[in-house]
């Protein structure tokens, strides 16, 4: 009977032990107003992305809004699992020579070269709508313009490479990159800024939106070269480590760790939109790069999660909307559609059966075939730059070459080859692709 009781006491402590590390583990992030203000008047918030020693507690949101907005974590719902082999974006995709056609300079398509001006520090960069708060201005003074950065400077000569099929002069670049231990410092903003009747603090937010046209190639081009045999153990070793302590500085909780006076500046979180879509990539990428089942665990929950927000129409439930808002409509569902192909063109590579288990991608690829051929009024973002001769880089129809060349279907539309690019993915001209 004493044994029983002591054994329920210790199983009840054990227990509470687990609920009490769950608990201070579910929200290891920075958070409250102090903090916020302190950063803003004070700095001294800025990320040393050296100084990581340990893989970070993982977040990945649910893609529906909830009312309440209470931070629900599905990064490690259900069994652990692992991916499959050594294969990302690429896999057996081969160029067409004939058909290839990157819309860059020469110089641009080949220059992979790392500079102190322009790679030491993730700029945060300011806004031009003017709802900064600065309440300190000489952080204002030091605020840069984001056209500062050249954001897809790694990514074009990466995505060059890769479909060229010359993986020295990749890896060179990968290995001076690791060699200068280049991308160092994770910049907090330095203002706050007004949204509707809320005050935000955005801390890595606008530095992280601009890190992913590079980490996302970056982590493709380990995958390939790893595939490929490419690199000797000491380069692996130093490509690996240098680059593995750049995927851990993109967890920073909810929202890239933004803070809204309108949630009490707790952390809170968004639907899957355009905005939550590229962490969801990293992640599974990374997971691939270094045989990692927690952060594959965390892509493909986010994924099949984000899955399930599209509608039997094919139209994302957090971008296709009717009315008014700056944040959804044609433009972002395209941002967002880039993402969910090319994570089911990873996943195909991985085995899944794409079309079968998740048809909705499916439905996402011909609607946005036909909203794209007769554009609809609705939402505040209908913006089709993505489909002419002068796309940005970050948003083009590329993922429907990407789509129809590996599922073999039919759904792109004759587009200025300028709009088939898929820099932040590591493909130049995706109308150039062969699979085999």
């Amino acid at each position: 009977m004493v044994r029983n009781v002591i054994m329920v006491v210790m199983a009840v402590l054990l227990t509470l032990a687990w609920a009490g590390m769950v608990m201070a583990k579910e929200y290891p992030w920075p958070t409250g107003k102090k903090f916020a203000y302190d950063c803003v008047k004070n700095g001294g918030c800025d990320l040393d992305i050296t100084s990581l020693t340990e893989q970070p507690y993982l977040f990945i949101g649910k893609s529906h809004f909830q009312s309440n907005n209470n931070v629900v974590n599905i990064a490690d719902d259900g069994p652990k699992i692992s991916p499959n082999d050594m294969i990302g974006v690429w896999g057996d995709l081969t160029n067409d020579q004939f058909k290839f056609e990157p819309h860059c300079g020469p110089r641009e398509c080949t220059n992979f070269e790392w500079t102190e001006k322009l790679d030491t520090m993730l700029r945060s960069h300011g806004t031009d709508d003017g709802r900064e708060i600065f309440l300190n201005k000489e952080f204002k003074k030091q605020m840069l313009d984001a056209s500062y950065s050249k954001f897809f400077r790694h990514s074009v000569p990466i995505s060059y490479y890769l479909q060229k099929g010359n993986l020295d002069k990749l890896k060179n670049g990968m290995l001076e990159g690791a060699k200068g231990d280049w991308i160092k410092i994770l910049e907090a903003d330095k203002y706050l800024y007004k949204s509707s009747n809320a005050k935000d603090f955005q801390l890595y937010g606008n530095a992280l939106n601009w890190f992913y046209p590079t980490i996302i190639p970056l982590i493709e081009s380990h995958i390939v070269l790893q595939r490929n045999n490419a690199y000797t153990k000491e380069e692996y070793e130093l490509v690996h480590n240098w680059l593995e302590k750049r995927v851990w500085a993109l967890e920073q909780g909810p929202m890239d760790g933004l803070l809204s006076s309108r949630w009490k500046w707790r952390p809170f979180f968004e639907s899957g939109n355009h905005e939550t879509i590229y962490k969801k990539v990293a992640y599974l990428l990374w997971g691939i790069a270094d045989q990692n089942e927690d952060y594959f665990t965390a892509g493909l929950n986010g994924f099949k999660d984000f899955h399930n927000t599209i509608r039997k129409n094919g139209s994302l439930r957090g971008e296709h909307k009717s009315g008014s808002g700056e944040n959804y409509g044609i433009n972002s569902g395209n941002k967002v559609a880039q993402g969910l192909i090319v994570m089911s063109v990873v996943l195909h590579n991985q085995g899944y059966d794409i079309q079968k288990d998740f048809p909705g991608i499916e439905r996402l690829v011909k609607y946005s075939a036909k909203l794209y051929d007769k554009p609809k009024i609705g939402g505040g973002n209908n913006n089709i730059r993505f489909m002419t001769n002068d796309p940005n880089r970050y948003n083009t129809v590329g993922w429907m070459y990407l789509y129809d060349t590996v599922f073999d279907t039919d759904h792109a539309k004759e587009v200025p080859y300028e709009a088939r690019g898929m820099w932040m993915f590591g493909i130049a001209d995706a109308g150039a692709l062969n699979s085999n």
